[in-house]
C-alpha cells in the first residue's frame, strides 16, 4: 500500500508524467553565477595535506552544477564526486566507499541534521543561498569527528554582509526562496533570514481524485554574528524545516527537523584559539492514518543536546596542536503506535520505550611539516553511556527474548573506543604527492530502515547490551599531481575498510513498531573496498572533472544468508561521473553531467510455494539468499543553460535565468522493483516501478 501513495505523490506533484510501471522484459545548476575566477591557488593544500579522500565544494562550484528542479542542491553535488553514489534516483541518501547512509555525519554549523531531506528524499535541508561551503571527508576523518564510519559532511552557513542591505533568491516552477541579510549595528552585529517554500501541492486539488491531498515542505535558517571586541566573536544559528503530506481518505505524514548553534570564538593569543560549540538537534516524526474502519498514529522523534569546546596552538611553523572534548545526550523515541478499530472498545497501543544517552569524547592531533612531508597524527577517546530508567531486553545465544531487565537509575551500560588517526603526504616531486593515512572509527547509533531509499519512517535506535557499536578500521593511499600551472589535477586513492559489529537485520525480519526490535538484529564483520580516479580542471573557460570507482562491499554475519558472505547494499562495483562547465561568455554558462552505476544490490525470490490455509490460497517465496540479484544497472544526463540578464556587468540589481534538463534521454532508471503474479496466467514476474522520465525546470535568479 505504501509503494502505491508514494507513486500517488509523485505522479501529481512533479508536473510531468512521473511514476510509471513495466514488467521486467528488458531488465529481468541553478542559481546565481559569479564570474568563473582561477581556483589553482586552492589546489596546493590538496597536494600538501596528509589527509586521504577530502573534498571541498564551494558554493561557486555547486551553484555550476545542473540540478534536478532547478534546485541547487548540496547533497545533490557531493553525489557527483568519486566514491559517493546516490542510495536511489532522486534521494538525499547516499553511500561513501561501501558504507550504509546511516554511516554518514551530516553537520551544519555544527549541528547534526538526522534527515537531511525535503519531499521524499528529492529535496535536501540546504538552501543554498545560505550555504557557503561543504567539506566532505570519506577516509581518515579528523580526531576532532566521531560518531560515523564512512563520512563526515560539514556544511558551513555564509557570513552576513557589513556592506549594506541586501538579498537575493529565486522562483522556480515549484519553489521559491528568498535570503535578507545586513549589518543590524555597523561593524558590529550582522545577521541574515532566509526561507524557502515548495508550493507545487497546490495544484493538486485541480486534480479531481486528489482534491483532499495536500503536500508542501518549507525551511528558514538565520544567523546573527557578534563582534565583542577584536579577540572575541558569537555565532548563534538557526535551522527549522517541515514537511507535510496528507493522502486523500488514507492518512498524513510530517515530519520536522530543526537545529541550533551557538559558537564563541576566542583568539588567547597569537598561537592560541579557543572554539566553543553549544548544539541542539530534533528531528520528529507523526504519522497517522486510516484504512476502512481502522485508524492508527505513529509518532517518534531523536533530541541531541551537545557542547564542545577545541584548542588550538601554533606551536612553531612546523607544528599545529589541536585538542579538545565533546559531549552530547541524546534522548531517542523510536516510535509510539496506537490504533483502533470503529465500534471496538478495546484498542491497541505499542510503545517503544525510550532511551537515553550520552556520547562523549576528548582527541588531541597535530599537523606537522617539514620541508615536502607533512603529518598529521592523533588520537580520539570516545565513550558511550546508557542511562536509566530504561528497561533492557533479555536475549540468549539464538537471539530469543527470555525476559527483560529494568534500571531505575543511574549508568548502567558504558562502551569504550580508541580511534587513533595517522596520514602523511610526501611531495615527492614538483606538483606530485604520494599519500597514506589509517584511522579507526566508532558508531554508537543505528538506523532502523524501511527502504534502501531512506524514508521518514526510518528510526535511529542506540546501542545498549544487546547491541554493541560498530567499529571500523580504514587504510588508503593516493597520489595526486597538478599540472598545466596547476589548472588541472590527476589524483588516484585506494582504500580497504574493516568493519566490526556492523548491523543487518536477520532473514524475514519484523521490523515497522516492533517493540522488541532488538531480537531483529543481527552483527558481524564487513569488509570494503576500492580505488578512485579523478581528473578535474577548475580554472579557464571549460572546468569540471571525470571520475571512476571501483568499490566492492560485504557483509559476513551468522543468521543472515545461513552465515554466507553476501554483498550489502552499498555495494556498486562501477561508478562513473563527469561533470564539465563551459563558460561561453560574459553572460551565458552551460553545464552538463553524466552518471552511472552498477545497480544496486536486492534479494529476490527464485520460486514460489503454494498451500492451502484454512481453505485459502498462500504463497511463501523462496530465497536463494540476500541480496543476490541487482537492479537495472543506473544513468542519466541532466544539461543546464544560464542566462546573465545583465549581460557580465555586475550592478546593484543583478538577476539570471536558469534552464535545465534532468534526465536528457529518458532513462527509465529503477526506484524500485516488486513481484507480481499474473492473475491470467498466473506465472510471476518483476514489475519495475520508475520516477522519473525527462524533467525541464525554468528558475528565475535575483540579488540586490
Amino acid at each position: 500500500m505504501r509503494r502505491w501513495l508514494y507513486i500517488l505523490l509523485l505522479l501529481f506533484t512533479c508536473l510531468q508524467g512521473i511514476g510509471a510501471q513495466e514488467k521486467d522484459d528488458d531488465a529481468a545548476m541553478s542559481g546565481e553565477l559569479d564570474e568563473v575566477t582561477v581556483q589553482g591557488e586552492s589546489e596546493r593544500p590538496r597536494l600538501e595535506t596528509p589527509h586521504l579522500g577530502l573534498e571541498n565544494m564551494s558554493i561557486e562550484k555547486i551553484k555550476l552544477m545542473p540540478a534536478m528542479f532547478g534546485e541547487v542542491d548540496v547533497i545533490k553535488s557531493i553525489q557527483m564526486l568519486p566514491g559517493v553514489v546516490p542510495a536511489s534516483e532522486g534521494s538525499s541518501a547516499y553511500n561513501v566507499r561501501g558504507g550504509t547512509s546511516d554511516q554518514n555525519l551530516v553537520l551544519f554549523d555544527g549541528a547534526t541534521i538526522y534527515n537531511p531531506s525535503h519531499f521524499l528524499g528529492f529535496f535536501s535541508v540546504f538552501n543554498n543561498d545560505v550555504v557557503s561551503n561543504a567539506t566532505l571527508y570519506k577516509g581518515d576523518m579528523p580526531a576532532q569527528y566521531g560518531g560515523r564510519l564512512s563520512s563526515i559532511l560539514e556544511v558551513t552557513s555564509k557570513e552576513a554582509s557589513n556592506e549594506g542591505f541586501h538579498g537575493q533568491g529565486g522562483i522556480g516552477l515549484i519553489s521559491s526562496r528568498i535570503l535578507l541579510e545586513g549589518p543590524l549595528v555597523k561593524d558590529r552585529l550582522t545577521g541574515f533570514i532566509a526561507g524557502r517554500v515548495f508550493y507545487a501541492g497546490m495544484f493538486l486539488p485541480l486534480v479531481p481524485s486528489l482534491k483532499n491531498t495536500r503536500l508542501t515542505f518549507y525551511d528558514v535558517n538565520a544567523k546573527l554574528s557578534a563582534k565583542l571586541s577584536d579577540k572575541h566573536r558569537l555565532f548563534f544559528t538557526g535551522y527549522a524545516g517541515s514537511d507535510y503530506l496528507a493522502l486523500q481518505k488514507t492518512g498524513s505524514f510530517s515530519y520536522s527537523n530543526y537545529a541550533a548553534t551557538a559558537r564563541w570564538n576566542a583568539i588567547v593569543s597569537d598561537k592560541f584559539f579557543i572554539n566553543t560549540h553549544f548544539l541542539f538537534s530534533l528531528y520528529d516524526y507523526l504519522g497517522s492514518g486510516k484504512i476502512n474502519n481502522l485508524s492508527g498514529e505513529w509518532k517518534s522523534n531523536i533530541q541531541d543536546y551537545g557542547f564542545k569546546q577545541e584548542y588550538t596552538w601554533i606551536i612553531d611553523p612546523h607544528n599545529t596542536l589541536k585538542a579538545g572534548l565533546s559531549t552530547s545526550y541524546k534522548y531517542i523515541k523510536s516510535g509510539d503506535a496506537a490504533m483502533a478499530e470503529s465500534g471496538v472498545a478495546s484498542n491497541l497501543s505499542i510503545n517503544i520505550p525510550p532511551t537515553h544517552t550520552l556520547e562523549s569524547g576528548i582527541f588531541v592531533s597535530n599537523d606537522q611539516r617539514y620541508g615536502p612531508v607533512s603529518l598529521n597524527y592523533g588520537l580520539r577517546v570516545s565513550m558511550f553511556n546508557n542511562i536509566a530508567p530504561q528497561t533492557e531486553l533479555v536475549l540468549d545465544e539464538n537471539h530469543n527474548r527470555t525476559g527483560t531487565v529494568t534500571y531505575d537509575k543511574g549508568i548502567y551500560n558504558t562502551y569504550y573506543a580508541l580511534e587513533p588517526r595517522v596520514g602523511v603526504a610526501w611531495e615527492f616531486y614538483k606538483n606530485m604527492s604520494l599519500k597514506a593515512s589509517y584511522s579507526r572509527t566508532a558508531q554508537y547509533l543505528h538506523l532502523v530502515k524501511t527502504s534502501t531509499a531512506g524514508s521518514p519512517l526510518d528510526i535511529w535506535r542506540a546501542s545498549n547490551p544487546n547491541l554493541k557499536p560498530e567499529i571500523c578500521d580504514q587504510v588508503s593511499g593516493g597520489y595526486l599531481c597538478n599540472f598545466y600551472k596547476d589548472q588541472f589535477q590527476v589524483s588516484v586513492e585506494g582504500y580497504y575498510k574493516w568493519l566490526n559489529n556492523v548491523v543487518d537485520f536477520k532473514d524475514f525480519a519484523d521490523i515497522m513498531l516492533n517493540e522488541y526490535i532488538d531480537e531483529q538484529f543481527r552483527t558481524g564483520t564487513g569488509r570494503s573496498y576500492g580505488v578512485e580516479f579523478m581528473l578535474r580542471r577548475d580554472a579557464g573557460k571549460v572546468t569540471g572533472w571525470v571520475s571512476y570507482t571501483y568499490s566492492r562491499s560485504f557483509r559476513t554475519i551468522e543468521g543472515v544468508n545461513n552465515g554466507q558472505e553476501y554483498c550489502s547494499t552499498a555495494d556498486r562495483p562501477h561508478t562513473v561521473n563527469i561533470f564539465f562547465n563551459y563558460k561561453i561568455n560574459k553572460w551565458i554558462d552551460v553545464s552538463a553531467t553524466w552518471v552511472y552505476a552498477t545497480g544496486q544490490p536486492m534479494s529476490a525470490p527464485d520460486d514460489r510455494f503454494e498451500f492451502d490455509d484454512f481453505g485459502y490460497p498462500q504463497t511463501i517465496p523462496l530465497y536463494s539468499g540476500r541480496n543476490t540479484y541487482r537492479m537495472p544497472d543506473y544513468h542519466r544526463l541532466d544539461l543546464a543553460v544560464t542566462f546573465d540578464l545583465n549581460k557580465g556587468v555586475k550592478k546593484r540589481y543583478n538577476h539570471n535565468i536558469n534552464i535545465s534538463l534532468y534526465n536528457v534521454y529518458c532513462r527509465h532508471n529503477a526506484w524500485m522493483i516488486s513481484f507480481e503474479t499474473d492473475p491470467k496466467t498466473n506465472t510471476q514476474y518483476a514489475e519495475l516501478t520508475y520516477l522519473f522520465s525527462i524533467v525541464p525546470s525554468i528558475t528565475y535568479n535575483l540579488s540586490f
